[in-house]
């Protein structure tokens, strides 16, 4: 196996170098989002004198100048189809090339000559492939296979190459600057091993080393030693905030993740954070990227770390960091921001995170669906230094209206909702973190500072590996003869414990779990340990033991009563519901997206939107049927061939065209038809389901909306 770095144009060179796609080797299948990527690298590089890199290739040699490619056909696919597209500009005279450059592309790239002078193309491809390549190669518009993967992005190369500013030599020039690293096996070699390797999860860059290398690599061997010293490794060891390496080759994927949504307001998938982020990073000076990104870095170390060098404001990021919640990394990197340049002061600040603090905590115990919190969090910094600057508020108060101002998946839980869900939830089979934290704050109560000890008595072991502070059921989980009878019968109790056992309300901590057992309420109430030293509740210190104390037995009484406490105290002191004193004067509209599963366009009314940041040219209250044909046609703009091709699909029902539409089709332009007399609800998982298959990130297609208590329209 011999491995080195090679320019891709350089795998063409040779009258009879041809490539064979092997049989086993899937399909060709770039989405337009890979093309246009690409697209945008190559036109990255004209204009001056950088290389780009692009991927390997694994090349095992069959018979002489004929090569199998192992690893790689989809890039050299696209790359020849570039090529390809600009080999028929040229003929169609839409693009001017010279003469050598027009016979080098056709020659060089497309054809390859055997010895009895027949002309094959550089690429044999598998089966449909490859009559759809040969077809594109031969030019006979005619004989094109219209629903191919492969002459689909043929004509999206050869649109964008036409209407682009640059020339084909330009476009030339730039393609002779891709960088690929060629693997060439011989015959000791195992081609299916090495496939298996170089796709294997081990070795497989992340999202946080491609970030990495894209920063570096093009700058000069001194810089990238300079750049890496003094702003890489400080990334990664705060990205990396646990210190654990197995977190390590992630670490950086998921604060760049972060910072990407504080900065753009959308949250990448984690399968696209690299795509984002060169998005993001696009016309920036590195070294000012690099140092605003260790800078944010540094503020995601110090929100898990509860490091920030002020007491009180650390106190509150180390109880958010028991819950556990890091999607909202994004508000609180950039409260951050505004607080170390002096924008916010530092009780805006632990009024701003303790009220987080409570929307996330209430939410938990209520069990509200935590994929609205991605979108929440995304745009709630952005959201309230608008109103802030409109309004000339508070940044608090802009926070805690528009926290309050959502319904549904991303409501704010209300004290009847909290308390009703407090009352049931099953405490004790929570997340061990989640755990700590609840019984954290009921022990300090009113305590602003509480008594902290607690979370590291809850972690801490003892000599016998147990918790010095662990969590008691007051009533066991275990009933013993004495606990039936004092709890009424069989019966009673059974119906007693099945309601109560794991709730708050018969929960609490003691340090001699062990001893307390399953002993009746009266020993726990004055047990003592070998040395005669009072450790039951009556002797208990903690604020959380207060009540139980004063009781001379227990029972579903005393749980009542306990709960009603507990409730009381959550929902009034320690986490209150905040007061709202911003009232917009005008009416503001709902946001659903469809990146939200949770989004409910039932009974909604349409106000305005957008596809990708452009705005849906539409008036308030237009219906949603004519909505959804105006997105059609704004996507059709950029993804013709693809709606096309999906139109002529007959194995899906999404798009139909002349042929295949029902007697219920609408037209939506061009003999493209939907099945559009359905409910709003409907209309919206038919459009989601097209946006995935464009392959465009949901969170693209965003809506204002009123919400109705009926439906106030009929879409005919």
């Amino acid at each position: 196996m011999d491995a080195h770095k090679t320019k891709l144009a350089s795998l063409f060179s040779g009258d009879e170098v041809r490539y064979v796609i092997p049989v086993y080797q899937r399909n060709y299948n770039w989405s337009n989002k890979q093309c246009r990527q690409l697209f945008h690298d190559v036109c990255s590089i004209i204009g001056n004198d950088k290389e780009h890199f692009f991927g390997s290739v694994v090349l095992f040699g069959n018979h002489h100048d004929v090569w199998s490619i192992i690893d790689g056909q989809q890039r050299l696919t696209t790359v020849s189809l570039m090529w390809l597209a600009m080999s028929k500009l040229i003929s169609e005279h839409k693009k001017d090339a010279n003469e050598y450059l027009a016979q080098n592309i056709r020659n060089k790239y497309c054809f390859c000559s055997v010895d009895d002078g027949t002309l094959l193309p550089r690429i044999e491809h598998v089966e449909k492939d490859r009559k759809a390549y040969v077809a594109l190669i031969e030019g006979n518009d005619e004989r094109f296979i219209q629903d191919s993967n492969i002459t689909r992005n043929f004509y999206l190369f050869h649109d964008w190459i036409e209407h682009s500013e640059y020339s084909l030599s330009d476009f030339d020039n730039a393609l002779k600057r891709l960088m690929m690293v060629k693997i060439d096996l011989d015959d000791e070699d195992n081609p299916q091993l090495i496939f298996e390797s170089l796709n294997s999860t081990g070795l497989a860059l992340s999202d946080g080393d491609k970030i990495r290398n894209f920063i570096l690599m093009n700058l000069k061997v001194k810089e990238q030693k300079e750049y890496y010293k003094n702003y890489w490794r400080d990334i990664e060891q705060y990205s990396n905030y646990t210190g654990d390496s197995k977190n390590a080759l992630n670490a950086v994927t998921l604060f760049v993740r972060d910072y990407i949504t504080a900065k753009m307001t959308h949250i990448p998938s984690m399968n696209s954070v690299y795509d984002k982020f060169k998005e993001y990073a696009n016309g920036k000076e590195t070294k000012s990227l690099l140092a605003d990104m260790k800078t944010y870095s540094r503020y995601l170390y110090e929100i898990e770390m509860a490091k920030t060098m002020h007491p009180a404001i650390d106190r509150v990021f180390q109880r958010l960091a028991f819950l556990e919640m890091t999607v909202t990394h994004p508000f609180e990197f950039n409260l951050m921001h505004d607080f170390n340049n002096g924008l916010l002061n530092e009780k805006e600040v632990i009024k701003t995170l303790e009220l987080i603090e409570n929307f996330i905590f209430r939410r938990l115990i209520c069990e509200v669906p935590t994929n609205a919190l991605n979108k929440i969090f995304a745009t709630l910094y952005s959201s309230a230094k608008k109103i802030v600057e409109k309004q000339g508020i508070d940044f608090y108060d802009a926070v805690v209206y528009i926290l309050l101002s959502r319904s549904d998946s991303s409501r704010f839980p209300d004290d009847t909702e909290f308390k009703e869900a407090l009352a049931v939830k099953n405490i004790y089979k929570m997340r061990p973190k989640n755990k700590i934290y609840i019984f954290y704050r009921f022990n300090a109560g009113s305590n602003v500072e509480g008594d902290t000890s607690v979370i590291n008595k809850m972690q801490k072991k003892d000599t016998e590996g147990n918790a010095v502070l662990s969590v008691e059921h007051i009533m066991p989980q275990t009933l013993t003869k004495d606990w039936v009878e004092a709890l009424g019968g069989e019966k009673k109790a059974t119906e007693i414990q099945e309601r109560w056992e794991h709730t708050i309300a018969n929960l609490t901590l003691t340090g001699y779990n062990s001893l307390y057992s399953n002993n009746t309420f009266q020993q726990k109430l004055s047990l003592k340990d070998e040395n005669g030293l009072g450790v039951g509740f009556k002797d208990s210190p903690l604020h959380i033991n207060e009540y139980i104390k004063t009781q001379t037995e227990w029972g579903e009484t005393q749980l009542k009563e306990r709960l009603r406490l507990l409730q009381d105290e959550a929902a009034n002191v320690i986490w209150p519901m905040p007061q709202q004193t911003y009232f917009p004067t005008e009416k503001q509209f709902e946001e659903l997206s469809l990146d939200d599963e949770n989004s409910d366009f039932t009974y909604s009314d349409f106000i305005d939107g957008t596809v990708d940041g452009n705005r849906i040219p539409l008036k308030a209250h237009t219906p949603w049927k004519q909505v959804f044909i105006e997105i059609l046609k704004m996507l059709n703009a950029d993804y013709h061939r693809e709606l096309v091709q999906i139109a002529n699909n007959k194995d899906q029902v999404m798009l139909q065209n002349e042929g295949s539409k029902l007697s219920t089709s609408t037209l939506l332009f061009d003999n493209i038809y939907a099945t559009l007399n359905t409910s709003t609800s409907k209309k919206m998982e038919l459009l989601k389901s097209i946006i995935t298959e464009l392959g465009i990130d949901n969170d693209k297609v965003e809506f204002h909306v009123n919400k109705q208590q009926t439906e106030i329209q009929v879409d005919e």
